[in-house]
């Protein structure tokens, strides 16, 4: 008489096994925690950038002199007043609309609600005209300014033209303060590009300039598919787990089935012939 044969379920059922299943269901639990966190760091960083970037602000409020643009002050509209020094110039290869010209730019000592009055790099005009874009910076004078408004930028790298000394094309406030006059150390490390008014107003948009076009932060809406990729990952590993628990169990049916069978066997070979 052959003995019964264990099933998939009555190996499962024991209590080794149900102990090995909530391990794994605890161990997949994690792992779909860690997809979840995947994937909504993926939508959080694919989420529209919805700051208020067009009303302005005080300059004062969103940066601090001497420290490096934060993501929130970045890109703002940006309200301050001071007092122009005379460090008028020109940067040569300025794109706008798709056509080179030349930046008319300066330097506002900006008021501060308590202590002296801090540097900032200010773009005021566009000239398609390299010439023009000098006769303008060499007619504008130090004088006291009401309020300004801008768009904060950061500050740029130099280019080769910056370091070999041929041309000057990079906003960049570590290159300029070595050009100021009278610099005390104090200074924004951004700068602000000049809306229309303001530009107007400091009178840098005589002969044919124009404002300079400073283009809101552009808004990224892209998932990043590399955490996607992360919480597909996850997910597979969570199944794995389950896949790890069956093959366990299915192994051990396998090892008693064919204990069983093995010993049939060795009794059907000593048991004696009629």
């Amino acid at each position: 008489m052959s003995t019964p044969r264990p099933t998939f379920s009555d190996v499962a059922k024991r209590p080794r096994w149900i102990g090995v299943l909530v391990l794994c269901i605890a161990v997949a639990g994690v792992f779909a925690l860690l997809g979840q966190w995947q994937i909504e760091r993926a939508v959080e960083q694919g989420q529209r950038d919805d700051r208020d970037t067009e009303t302005p602000v005080p300059l004062v409020d969103v940066a601090a002199p001497g420290t490096a643009l934060t993501s929130e002050a970045g890109g703002r509209m940006v309200a301050f007043s001071g007092t122009w020094t005379d460090d008028f110039d020109t940067l040569a290869g300025r794109d706008q609309h798709g056509d080179q010209g030349s930046w008319v730019i300066g330097r506002v000592l900006v008021e501060q609600p308590a202590g002296e009055p801090v540097s900032l790099a200010v773009g005021l005009s566009w000239s398609a005209d390299a010439a023009a874009a000098e006769r303008i910076a060499e007619t504008l004078a130090a004088d006291a300014t009401g309020g300004l408004v801008g768009r904060l930028m950061p500050t740029e790298a130099p280019t080769m033209g910056d370091v070999r000394g041929d041309t000057r094309e990079a906003m960049s406030v570590a290159e300029l303060v070595n050009r100021w006059d009278d610099y005390d150390g104090r200074v924004y490390g951004s700068y602000a590009i000049l809306d229309e008014p303001s530009a107007a107003a400091s009178g840098a948009l005589a002969d044919g300039a124009e404002p300079i076009v400073s283009v809101r932060p552009v808004s990224d809406t892209q998932l990043n598919w590399l955490n996607v990729f992360y919480a597909i990952e996850w997910v597979a590993f969570m199944l794995f787990a389950f896949y790890l628990w069956y093959r366990l169990v299915k192994d051990a049916l396998e090892r008693e089935v064919e204990a069983i069978e093995d010993a049939e066997a060795a009794a059907a070979a000593g048991a004696p012939r009629r």
